[in-house]
C-alpha cells in the first residue's frame, strides 16, 4: 500500500493497514494472524488491568472507611444529651438514634498512595482503550474480531475478581 492510498473504509481481511505505529504494517495472512494474536494478548492483558483495579478499589475503599471511622470529627455522629430513648408527649415507643452523616463524611480522604496509583491505572486503562480502538479504525475484521474474542476470553479469565460475592449480587 502506498502513501498516498487511503485505507479501505469497510470490513475487509486485506492486509496492507497500520496497526497503530507506521512500522507495523501487516500485509500477509500471517503478519496478518500475528497481529490478531498479538491483538488477542492485548485485550486479554487489559481486562486483567480491569480486574486489577477493582479489587484495589475494595481494599481502598475498605482502608478509606477503616480511616473515617478512626478519625470521627463529625458533630452529627454524637449522640445527644436529651435522647433517653422516649420522646416527650407521645407514646413510650423507644426512639433509635440514626447517626447522621455531613456531607464531609461522603467523601473519602485524600490517600496519595491510593489516589496516585488510581490514577496510574487509570492512565493505563485510556492507553490501552485507545490503542485498541485504534485498532478497531483500520475496519480490519479480523483484528476486531481478534479484540472481540481477547475481551471475552479476559473477562472469562478475570472477571470475577474484584467484584463482591464473586460478581453475584
Amino acid at each position: 500500500m502506498s502513501s498516498d492510498m487511503m485505507m479501505t473504509p469497510w470490513l475487509h481481511f486485506t492486509g496492507g493497514d497500520y496497526l497503530i505505529f507506521k512500522t507495523w504494517q501487516p500485509e500477509s495472512k500471517g503478519a496478518i494472524a500475528g497481529a490478531s494474536i498479538g491483538l488477542v494478548v492485548f485485550c486479554i492483558l487489559e481486562r486483567f488491568i480491569m480486574a486489577l483495579r477493582r479489587q484495589m478499589e475494595i481494599q481502598w475503599g475498605s482502608r478509606a472507611l477503616a480511616l473515617m471511622q478512626r478519625n470521627p470529627n463529625d458533630a452529627d455522629d454524637r449522640p445527644s444529651d436529651k435522647m433517653d430513648g422516649t420522646e416527650e408527649g407521645c407514646s413510650s415507643l423507644p426512639i433509635t438514634p440514626v447517626k447522621g452523616r455531613s456531607r464531609l463524611g461522603l467523601v473519602p480522604p485524600f490517600i496519595p498512595m491510593h489516589d496516585i496509583t488510581r490514577g496510574i491505572f487509570q492512565v493505563f486503562q485510556a492507553l490501552f482503550s485507545y490503542a485498541l480502538m485504534l485498532a478497531v479504525m483500520t475496519f480490519n475484521a479480523a483484528y476486531i474480531i481478534s479484540i472481540i474474542l481477547g475481551l471475552g476470553i479476559g473477562e472469562v479469565l478475570f472477571g470475577r475478581i474484584g467484584r463482591l460475592n464473586g460478581g453475584r449480587v
